[in-house]
C-alpha cells in the first residue's frame, strides 16, 4: 500500500531522496534507493532522480504507507521531564533562539539523544514528520550561548544561507591566558582531523579568520569579545590557543583548567542583516544570550 501527498512549504526545495529518509527513517538506504531508481517514487506521475527537489503543490506518490511508525519522540518528552527548560533570547513562527547551557550537544550523537534539538521537538510536543525544526548552526558540547532553531523549511533554508554568505555575525566572549594585546586578528588556516576530532593549524587546512577586542585584563587572564568570520569547526579554541592565548578550561588546546572545569567560550550574540527577505521582527537586529554564571563571575571581576 502507497501514501500519496502534496508537497508542503515546509518540504519545498529539499532533495526527494533527503526529504523521504526524513520521513521514513526506518525503511533502509538501499531500499529507498532502489526505489526511486525503479520509479517506484513518482512526482507528479513521473520517474523522479534522487537529486530531484520538490516544489510547494507537488504531488508525491511512494511505495510505503503511514504504518511504518515515524521516530519516535518519547524519549525526547523523558528528557524534556528531566531537564530544566530551555532558556529562550528570542521566539517566533519563523526561528527560536536559545541560549544553550555548556555541556550539552547541538545534536544527539547517538539515536534519539539527548541534546539542543532532542529538547526543542520535546518541549514543542512535534509530532509531525514532513518537517523538523534544525538549527542552522553548531556549538561544542561544552560551548554555551545562542543557538538559531529555524521554525519552517523557508526558514531553514533562507538562515542556512545567510550563515554560509557569512551574513549573520556571530560575536563570542572568552576568558583567555595572558595579557593579549587591545584588538588584533588571528588568521592561521584550520586543518580538522576527524577520526580525533580535533583541529590544528596548518597550511594545507581551510582559510579561518577571528577578529577580537579585549575587554579587560586581570592577574595574567584577559577577557575578550570575537568574531569568528569564517565560523570553521574549533575555530576560536585552536586560534586563541595558536596565538598563545588559549581559552580557559579548554583541556583539549592547553587551557588552564585549575580555575575552570569547562571550557569558558560562549556564543554571546547574533545579528541579522537588514534583508527584506527575513522577517521584519528580527531584520537588522541584534539578540544577545546571557553570559552563563561561571564566565559572568570573570568579566564582572575583570
Amino acid at each position: 500500500m502507497s501514501t500519496e501527498f502534496y508537497v508542503t512549504s515546509d518540504q519545498s526545495g529539499r532533495r526527494i531522496d533527503r526529504l523521504l529518509r526524513s520521513m521514513w527513517p526506518q525503511v533502509p538506504l538501499g531500499a529507498l534507493m532502489k526505489a526511486i531508481r525503479k520509479g517506484e517514487v513518482r512526482l507528479d506521475a513521473k520517474k523522479a532522480r534522487p537529486d530531484t527537489r520538490v516544489e510547494e503543490g507537488q504531488f508525491l506518490q511512494v511505495p510505503w504507507n503511514n504504518d511504518i511508525p515515524p521516530e519516535s519522540s518519547a524519549k525526547g518528552e523523558v528528557f524534556s521531564a528531566r531537564h530544566k527548560k530551555l532558556e529562550t533570547v528570542y521566539k517566533d513562527d519563523y526561528l527560536w533562539i536559545i541560549n544553550k547551557p555548556a555541556g550539552l550537544l547541538t545534536q544527539p550523537d547517538t539515536k534519539n539523544g539527548d541534546s539542543l534539538i532532542t529538547r526543542v521537538l520535546a518541549e514543542l510536543n512535534w509530532t509531525r514528520t514532513d518537517f523538523r525544526p534544525s538549527t542552522v548552526q553548531r556549538l561544542d558540547r561544552n560551548t554555551s550561548g545562542a543557538v538559531i532553531v529555524a521554525m519552517t523549511g523557508p526558514s531553514l533554508r533562507y538562515l542556512s544561507e545567510l550563515i554560509r554568505e557569512r551574513k549573520i555575525k556571530k560575536i563570542y566572549r572568552a576568558v583567555v591566558a595572558g595579557n593579549i594585546s587591545e584588538s588584533g586578528e588571528i588568521s592561521f588556516p584550520l586543518l580538522k582531523d576527524p577520526a580525533a576530532n580535533t583541529v590544528r593549524v596548518d597550511k594545507k587546512g581551510q582559510s579561518a579568520l577571528t577578529v577580537y577586542r579585549r575587554v579587560s585584563s586581570l592577574k595574567n587572564t584577559s577577557t575578550v569579545e570575537a568574531e569568528l568570520v569564517t565560523g570553521r569547526p574549533h575555530q576560536a579554541r585552536v586560534h586563541f590557543a595558536a596565538a598563545g592565548h588559549p581559552i580557559a578550561g579548554d583541556r583539549k588546546y592547553g587551557g588552564d583548567t585549575r580555575n575552570s572545569k569547562r571550557l569558558l567560550l560562549h556564543a554571546y550574540s547574533v545579528t541579522f542583516p537588514d534583508d527584506a527577505e527575513l522577517p521584519e521582527s528580527i531584520r537588522g537586529k541584534e539578540f544577545t544570550a546571557p553570559l552563563p554564571d561561571d564566565m559572568e563571575e570573570y568579566f564582572n571581576e575583570m
